[in-house]
């Protein structure tokens, strides 16, 4: 018989599966697909779904910022927030979908921290930033990054 309340609030239900990492796919893949976008926003070939994708990177990198020590700068984060939201007025404007060179490094420095964090992460964990990406988006709130949101 269990004791009522030895079981750590939130952390009731983990699985084994759910403290182990990202499979070395998941990891490929979402990474594959930021520098993709990455790539094509840098040459100006880009269009929305690449800045969305790039968009929800840095939210998720964001997120799990206390999951690696590379992870602490905020500046980090909101250097490459900044570079999207010039990226897409500049779009608004009928410019192409394209990050400048200074653009571009910023946000490349955060996926050079995700695809670290997404190897390093338990799944819970990287479950957890993936709904409140999702509440982010569902309440069209603002950029965490420059709500400076605390992490949970």
């Amino acid at each position: 018989m269990k004791k009522a309340g030895s079981r750590k609030r939130g952390h009731s239900s983990l699985t084994k599966i759910m403290l182990l990492p990202l499979s070395t796919e998941q990891v490929r893949a979402v990474s594959l697909e930021a520098h993709m976008a990455l790539a094509l926003l840098r040459s100006g070939n880009g269009c929305f779904d690449q800045a969305v994708c790039l968009m929800r990177a840095v939210y998720m990198a964001f997120f799990l910022r206390a999951e690696t020590g590379a992870g602490a700068n905020i500046d980090l984060y909101r250097h490459a927030d900044d570079a999207l939201a010039e990226c897409n007025l500049r779009a608004e404007r009928g410019e192409p979908w394209r990050l400048l060179d200074h653009e571009a490094a910023a946000v490349e420095c955060v996926l050079i921290v995700y695809d670290e964090q997404l190897a390093a992460v338990p799944r819970y964990r990287y479950r957890q930033a993936w709904e409140r990406l999702h509440r982010v988006v569902a309440g069209r709130m603002q950029s965490p990054v420059a709500a400076g949101e605390a992490v949970a």
